[in-house]
């Protein structure tokens, strides 16, 4: 096999953690998760991991990071494939990507509650978080031109409020895994938000001569 350069081999053991990571947090949650378990994990003593992350907090925001350029690519990805207009069939996707992987929202949300009482964390939070609210408004203002025309409301706002349904309904179903349709809840988005996908209809002229 080709021996691998430092580089290729801190890359690689970077990618080695970051799934062992994503699996570790997964299973206990962010406050549950040790840095030692982490190393297990992934098969390194901790100071490989402290060679690279500063922190567990340092590791968790680089796991986002990942997650969120994950998504943004396959999000565009779909978006380029569906017509214009069919913002319906988006919002579907979007929620089922939320479901692919479980647990996922909850673990964000423990988190951005911690950063919530440090600001440095709390600043890079939502860092990312505005890189997320970015490439969703611009994958609902692609899907959305249709015939020139934009949706009811802004797609940055649409980003917010689907973020923010997304969010809520993880929690309703972390304690009732029926709320919202359990695993119906993408049709729940689509009846909810829907409506605010679609430019307002004009109002009939009305005058003389008009009945």
């Amino acid at each position: 096999m080709k021996r691998l350069s430092r580089a290729e081999q801190v890359g690689r053991n970077r990618a080695l953690v970051l799934d062992a990571a994503r699996r570790v947090f997964l299973a206990r949650g962010y406050h549950g998760a040790t840095l030692e378990q982490i190393a297990e994990e992934a098969g390194f003593s901790k100071g490989v991991l402290y060679s690279q992350f500063d922190s567990k907090a340092d590791l968790f925001l680089a796991l986002l990071e990942s997650r969120i350029s994950e998504r943004a690519a396959e999000n565009a990805r779909v978006a380029g494939a569906l017509r214009d207009g069919d913002l319906l069939s988006l919002i579907g996707h979007l929620a089922r990507g939320d479901q692919a992987t479980p647990g996922w929202l909850l673990l964000v949300i423990e988190f951005r509650v911690h950063a919530a009482r440090d600001a440095g964390l709390s600043r890079r939070y939502a860092e990312a978080h505005a890189r997320t609210v970015e490439a969703l408004a611009g994958v609902l203002a692609t899907v959305g031109a249709r015939d020139g025309q934009g949706p009811a409301v802004a797609p940055r706002r649409l980003a917010e409020l689907m973020l923010a349904f997304s969010a809520g309904a993880a929690l309703e179903q972390a304690a009732d895994p029926a709320a919202l349709g359990g695993r119906q809840v993408a049709a729940q988005v689509a009846q909810v938000l829907g409506p605010l996908f679609r430019p307002p209809v004009p109002a009939p002229v009305t005058g003389p001569g008009t009945s």
